[in-house]
């Protein structure tokens, strides 16, 4: 085992490695929650900001507090009390900064009446990037969006993230729909990037309270290339 001092948006990590050079979380205690800690949101927007400049090219985004940030959730993946990324969960009808209404997309797709959402903002952090905790991440965001009421989660990424997150939700038996034929154009500085618009189904599949024995990981090859989504 050896160590390494690593320095992020947010500070210094000590990271163990054992022998093969593979990473060791055995100094990470990680817990995820929904939050309105003033400490944690600063931490989030922080990463978001850092995520969004330096991953999906940027430079002038701002990571800080949006009125979609007081409207909706936080939901954060933290290590102790230091925040490692998260997700804003938007309830709204009208998603940010797209020209279309959810209920009428819902209506439009055939999906049956229930209550949507968006998730919005992910991005984690390059301390957690070698870890297998990219599925955990996206189980326990399934488990808030379901406590907080929501039977859909609409979501904005690249093609190539799309397929990956499919993949993972998948495995947790969560059904998502990539839907490539209806229009996505975000506004201001994400109408230069690639875009899709992606549903997961949130009333069947993998239910809380029920541990996930598939024990599901990214293989090398499936890495996002970035972990984030408009």
């Amino acid at each position: 085992m050896y160590y390494l001092l690593q320095k992020d948006a947010i500070g210094y990590w000590l990271m163990a490695f054992n022998t093969s050079g593979k990473y060791s979380e055995v100094y990470m205690q990680i817990s995820f929650e929904l939050t309105k800690d003033p400490l944690l949101l600063e931490e989030y927007y922080r990463i978001r900001e850092q995520c969004y400049r330096q991953e999906l090219k940027l430079p002038s985004f701002d990571g800080s507090e949006e009125p979609a940030d007081c409207r909706g959730n936080i939901f954060v993946i933290k290590n102790n009390n230091h925040c490692l990324g998260g997700a804003r969960i938007v309830g709204n009808t009208q998603a940010l900064g797209l020209d279309l209404s959810l209920v009428d997309l819902m209506a439009g797709q055939g999906l049956e009446s229930g209550s949507c959402c968006m998730w919005e903002r992910l991005a984690v952090s390059h301390t957690l990037r070698g870890s297998n905790r990219r599925s955990e991440f996206c189980e326990q965001l399934v488990r808030a969006s379901r406590s907080l009421g929501y039977e859909y989660a609409f979501m904005v990424s690249s093609i190539r993230n799309a397929r990956l997150y499919r993949l993972c939700y998948s495995a947790l038996s969560i059904p998502f729909q990539i839907l490539n034929h209806v229009k996505c154009t975000p506004k201001g500085d994400f109408s230069q990037l690639e875009h899709v618009l992606s549903v997961a189904h949130l009333r069947t599949g993998h239910q809380p309270g029920i541990a996930h024995e598939n024990g599901y990981s990214w293989a090398p090859e499936q890495q996002l290339s970035y972990s984030v989504a408009a």
